[in-house]
């Protein structure tokens, strides 16, 4: 599955509410891979930025920079490592 970020709450990024936290657990629960397109850097900040670094090291959820990336991933065509807090590994 891939989300674009427009399509979230403003809630999703905001750590405190607890909506990303849940939102992906049911996802993982559910063996969903989850790609989400986040081309807006400013959202990759704070609490939120850290999140999404963890989020990152799994197999079930990754932020992409873009949606080739992102589609690329969901197929798994080739090895990325351009994520959204891993570009340059």
């Amino acid at each position: 599955m891939m989300i674009h970020a427009p399509a979230l709450a403003e809630d999703f990024f905001n750590l405190r509410t607890g909506l990303a936290g849940s939102v992906l657990q049911k996802f993982i629960n559910y063996r969903i891979k989850v790609a989400l397109v986040l081309p807006d850097q400013q959202k990759v900040k704070g609490k939120f930025g850290e999140f999404i670094t963890e989020a990152n090291k799994g197999n079930s959820f990754k932020v992409f920079n873009n949606k080739d990336e992102a589609e690329n991933w969901i197929l798994n065509i080739g090895l990325l490592h351009n994520t959204v807090g891993f570009a340059g590994e």
